[in-house]
C-alpha cells in the first residue's frame, strides 16, 4: 500500500512538472522611459495555436516579436523530466512616466486555453549605457509654436530642435514622430545643423521647421514629439569598442492660447486668415455676339488654404450664356499654406452693347494687423459688337445675375476666325503601367566571378614574390636609415615565408629544405635585426635578388575554374535566370493606378521594390506613379533602374527618356540611352549587364572546353572531329567574350552589383552623422552614380569612379540591383 501511494505521488509531481503555462519574463520590475526593453512571453510545454492577442496598454508601445524556442532536461527523484519553451521577445518602450500595467489575458495554445498573469513595472528615467548619466542630460528636444498666443486660423512657425551633448557620438535614427492635431501643419523642412557652446558644454543642434495653424479658439496642450537617436556607448572588456544604443527623445507639450477672431466679421468673410491678393481679368474686352469671353478671377497668397472653400460668387447679365466655372487650385510644392486658386467663367454674349463685369470683393482677416481687410477686383467694361449670326434669345445665366447697363450699338460685319491647325500628336504623358511582376538577374559580385582565383592555393605565393621585388629595390637605398632598413628586412622575411608556403607563425631556416643560399640570406637578415653589430653584408641585396630570380612561385591552375566549387556561383546565376517570377502580386496597384489613386499604387509598388530590388516591372510602374504626382526627380531614378535591369522592353526605354527629360538631371551612363542612340548604345541595350556577364562566362567556359579538346587529342584521346569542334568552340567563345566585355564597358558603373543612383540633391558627408557641423561636406547632385562601400544604421558610404568616398542617407539613393545590408 505504501509503494502504491509513492507511485501516485511521483506521477502527480511528474504531471505538474510537465503542465503547460504562459508567463511574462521579467514578471515585474522597472522599465526605462524612452528606451526599448525586451519583454519575453514564455510558453512552457505548449505553443500558440494562432495570433497572440496582446492587451492594449496605453502608455506602452510594443514592437514586432521575435520567436525562439529551447528545451531543458531535469532529473527529479531519478526520473528525467523534459521541458520545452517557446518564447516571443517583444521590444517595448514606455511612452511616459506612469507605471506600466499589462493586464491579464487569455491565449489559445495547442494544449488548450492558458491565462497570462498580469504584470506591472515602474518607469524610471533612462541612462546612457552602463553609466549613471541620464539620457535627458545628453539629448534634449524642444517644440515651439509661434509666440504662445495666436489667432484662430493664423499660420505660425513651428520650430523643433534636438540638442545632443558633444561629448557623445550620436546620430539621428529617424524622422520626428508627431501627431500635431488639432494643429494643421506642413511637412518638416530639410533639417539644419549647428553647434552651441564650447568645450565640455558643446552641444550639437539639429533644427526642424514647419508651419501650422489651429482653426478653433481655446487653450491647447499640443502633443509632444518623439525622435529616435542612436548614442554610442563603450563596451565592456579589455578591447573596448563603441556600440549604438537607441533612445526615444521626447519633447515637452507646449501650451498654446488660440484667440478668437474679432466680432463682428464682414458679411462676406468665409474664414480666410493670412495675406492675400485678388485679381480680375477679362479677355477679350471687346467681342462680338457669339464670341466667347473669358472672365478670370484669381486669388493668391499665404494663409490657411485648407479652410478656403473657393472664390466669391460673381454676377453676370442674362444677356450671356454662362459656362460653369472650373476652379483650379495650385500650391507651392511642399508648402501647404502658399498657393492660389483661379476660376475661368466663359461668357457667350447673345446681344450687343456694353456690359459691366464686377467689381468683386472678398474679405479676410490679417493676423499681422489684427483686423479684417477687404480686397476689391475693379470692374471691367466689356463691349459687345454686332453679331456674326442673328441674335439668339436671351437665356438666364447659370450663376447669380443682376441687370447691367446695355447700350445698343451699330452692327458690324462678320469677322473671320482663323483656325489653329491641330498638332501631329498630343504632348507626351505617362503610358499605362505594365501588368504583373518581373525579376531581373543582378550582376555577379566580383568575389563570385573570381571565385577560383581567390581560392587558388598559390595565389599568395605569387603576390609575395612580387612584393619581394619591391622590398629589395627599396633596401638598396635604405642602408643609411637603420629603422627603415629593419622594417624592410622584416617585410622580406614575412614575404619569404609566404613564398616558401610555410605553415609556421615564426619560421626558421628549416623551411628552406637545405637551400643554402636562402638559409644564408635568412641568417644574415637575423643578425642584422637581432645581432650585436647589426650590420647587413654589402652584397646581401644582390644575393637576395639572384636567389629570388631562381625561385618560382606556383602558377595558376587554369582548369581549376571547372571545379564544382568554382562553378557553383555560375550555376546559381543560371538557376536564378530560369526563375523569373515574383510572388508579389501587383494587381491591386494596377487597379489603384487605373482609378487615379496614384499614392496607393506608389505604396504597393514601393513595397515590391523593397522586397525584390530586381523587380524591374515594379521599378517601372513606381516611376509612372511618381510621375503622375509630379515627383519627377525620384521617378527618373526608378525609370533608370528599370531600364538597366531590362533594357529591351520598349515601354521601359520610352519612359526612361520621358522621365529624365523632366527630372532636371541626366545620369552619366543613362544619358547615353536617351534621344539619338549611337551604334554602341543600340548594341549594349540588347542585353542587361547581368546578361552580358553570363555571356562572358559562357564564352569562357566554351573556350576552356575547346582547349580541353586540344589537350585531350594531344594525350592520345582519339576524337575524330576534335579540330573543327575546337576551332568553332574557341572562335565562338572568344567572340562572345569580346562582345560581352564591350557591352559591359558601355554600362560602366551601372553594371556593378552594389551600384546606386542619387535621386535628389544632398550633402556628401565625411562621417555618418548630421550632428557634427564642423565636418567637411560636399554637394552631391541628383543622378550621380556610385558604389556602396559600407552601411551604418541609416547611412551608406559611397565610392565614386574618381576615388572619392563619403556618407549619405540611405533614403537619398536608389539601388540599381540590391539593397545594401
Amino acid at each position: 500500500m505504501r509503494l502504491l501511494r509513492s507511485i501516485l505521488i511521483l506521477a502527480l509531481l511528474g504531471s505538474v512538472a510537465a503542465a503547460q503555462s504562459v508567463r511574462w519574463q521579467p514578471a515585474g520590475g522597472t522599465l526605462a522611459r524612452g528606451q526599448v526593453s525586451d519583454l519575453v512571453l514564455i510558453f512552457d510545454n505548449c505553443e500558440p495555436s494562432g495570433d497572440i492577442p496582446l492587451p492594449n496598454v496605453p502608455n506602452l508601445q510594443f514592437g514586432t516579436a521575435n520567436r525562439g524556442q529551447q528545451s531543458s532536461t531535469n532529473i527529479i527523484n531519478g526520473r528525467v523530466q523534459s521541458t520545452r519553451y517557446v518564447y516571443f521577445s517583444y521590444p517595448a518602450r514606455p511612452l511616459n512616466d506612469d507605471p506600466v500595467v499589462i493586464p491579464s489575458f487569455t491565449v489559445e495554445t495547442d494544449q488548450g486555453s492558458a491565462t497570462v498573469a498580469a504584470v506591472s513595472f515602474e518607469v524610471r528615467e533612462a541612462t546612457v549605457g552602463n553609466t549613471s548619466i541620464p539620457v535627458s542630460s545628453v539629448a534634449q528636444s524642444t517644440l515651439r509654436i509661434g509666440q504662445g498666443q495666436i489667432w484662430a486660423g493664423e499660420v505660425v512657425p513651428v520650430d523643433y530642435t534636438l540638442s545632443i551633448s558633444g561629448r557623445f557620438r550620436a546620430n539621428i535614427a529617424g524622422e520626428p514622430v508627431w501627431e500635431p492635431a488639432p494643429l494643421v501643419a506642413e511637412e518638416w523642412a530639410q533639417p539644419t545643423g549647428s553647434t552651441q557652446g564650447s568645450g565640455q558644454d558643446l552641444r550639437n543642434l539639429v533644427s526642424y521647421s514647419s508651419r501650422g495653424y489651429i482653426s478653433k479658439p481655446g487653450t491647447y496642450a499640443l502633443p509632444s514629439i518623439q525622435q529616435l537617436v542612436n548614442i554610442g556607448v563603450p563596451t565592456a572588456g579589455i578591447f573596448q569598442s563603441m556600440r549604438a544604443e537607441q533612445y526615444a527623445i521626447t519633447s515637452e507639450s507646449p501650451q498654446v492660447l488660440v484667440r478668437p477672431l474679432p466680432q463682428p466679421a464682414p458679411a462676406d468673410f468665409s474664414g480666410a486668415v493670412g495675406t492675400f491678393s485678388l485679381k480680375s481679368k477679362v479677355v477679350p474686352e471687346t467681342a462680338t455676339v457669339g464670341e466667347p469671353v473669358t472672365w478670370t478671377l484669381s486669388l493668391e497668397g499665404t494663409g490657411n488654404w485648407p479652410e478656403i472653400s473657393g472664390l466669391p460668387q460673381r454676377e453676370a447679365s442674362q444677356s450671356f450664356r454662362v459656362v460653369q466655372p472650373q476652379a483650379n487650385r495650385k500650391s507651392v510644392e511642399g508648402k501647404l499654406f502658399e498657393g492660389s486658386i483661379s476660376e475661368d467663367v466663359v461668357l457667350i454674349p447673345t446681344q450687343n452693347g456694353e456690359f459691366t463685369l464686377g467689381p468683386v470683393t472678398w474679405s479676410f482677416f490679417n493676423p499681422k494687423s489684427g483686423r479684417y481687410e477687404t480686397l476689391t477686383a475693379p470692374a471691367t467694361v466689356l463691349k459687345v459688337e454686332g453679331s456674326l449670326a442673328p441674335a439668339t434669345p436671351s437665356a438666364p445665366a447659370t450663376s447669380k445675375s443682376s441687370p447691367s447697363a446695355s447700350t445698343p450699338t451699330t452692327e458690324s460685319g462678320p469677322q473671320p476666325i482663323a483656325a489653329t491647325p491641330a498638332p501631329d500628336s498630343p504632348a507626351a504623358i505617362p503610358r499605362d503601367p505594365l501588368p504583373g511582376a518581373g525579376s531581373a538577374l543582378a550582376p555577379l559580385p566580383r568575389r563570385s566571378i573570381f571565385h577560383a582565383v581567390r581560392h587558388d592555393a598559390g595565389r599568395h605565393a605569387r603576390l609575395a614574390r612580387r612584393k619581394l621585388t619591391t622590398v629589395l629595390n627599396q633596401l638598396r637605398t635604405a642602408s643609411a636609415d637603420r629603422p627603415k632598413r629593419d622594417r624592410l628586412l622584416l617585410a622580406w622575411q614575412q614575404s619569404t615565408a609566404v613564398l616558401w608556403r610555410t605553415p609556421q607563425a615564426a619560421p626558421t631556416t628549416s623551411l628552406f629544405n637545405g637551400e643554402e643560399t636562402w638559409t644564408n640570406l635568412w641568417r644574415d637578415a637575423d643578425r642584422a635585426l637581432y645581432g650585436q653589430d647589426r650590420e647587413l653584408p654589402a652584397d646581401w641585396v644582390n644575393r637576395a635578388e639572384n636567389a629570388l630570380g631562381r625561385k618560382r612561385a606556383p602558377g595558376f591552375p587554369v582548369f581549376s575554374v571547372l571545379a564544382l566549387r568554382n562553378l557553383f556561383p555560375v550555376i546559381v546565376a543560371l538557376l536564378a535566370l530560369a526563375n523569373l517570377t515574383n510572388s508579389l502580386s501587383a494587381d491591386d496597384a494596377v487597379d489603384a493606378y487605373a482609378n487615379g489613386k496614384f499614392a496607393d499604387a506608389e505604396t504597393t509598388w514601393r513595397q515590391a521594390v523593397q522586397a525584390q530590388p530586381t523587380d524591374w516591372i515594379a521599378h517601372h510602374n513606381l516611376a509612372l506613379a511618381l510621375a503622375q504626382q509630379n515627383r519627377w526627380d525620384e521617378a527618373g531614378a526608378h525609370a533608370a533602374v528599370a531600364f538597366v535591369q531590362n533594357p529591351r522592353n520598349p515601354s521601359v526605354r520610352w519612359h526612361l527618356t520621358y522621365t529624365l527629360h523632366r527630372s532636371g538631371y541626366t545620369p552619366p551612363v543613362f544619358g547615353r540611352f536617351t534621344d539619338d542612340l549611337g551604334w554602341s548604345e543600340k548594341f549594349a541595350q540588347l542585353a542587361s549587364p547581368s546578361e552580358w556577364q553570363l555571356i562572358l562566362l559562357g564564352g569562357l567556359l566554351l573556350g576552356i572546353l575547346s582547349l580541353g579538346l586540344v589537350l585531350g587529342h594531344a594525350y592520345a584521346m582519339k576524337l575524330k572531329p576534335w579540330k573543327p569542334l575546337a576551332w568553332l568552340g574557341g572562335s565562338i567563345g572568344i567572340v562572345a567574350m569580346i562582345l560581352a566585355v564591350f557591352g559591359l564597358q558601355v554600362y560602366g558603373l551601372a553594371a556593378n552589383a552594389d551600384a546606386v543612383i542619387t535621386w535628389r540633391s544632398t550633402q556628401l558627408r565625411s562621417i555618418p552623422t548630421d550632428l557634427n557641423n564642423e565636418q567637411q561636406t560636399s554637394q552631391l547632385f541628383p543622378g550621380s552614380l556610385a558604389r556602396v562601400e559600407k552601411s551604418f544604421l541609416g547611412w551608406r558610404q559611397l565610392a565614386f569612379p574618381n576615388g572619392q568616398t563619403g556618407w549619405v542617407r540611405k533614403d537619398d539613393v536608389v539601388p540599381l540591383w540590391r539593397n545594401a545590408k
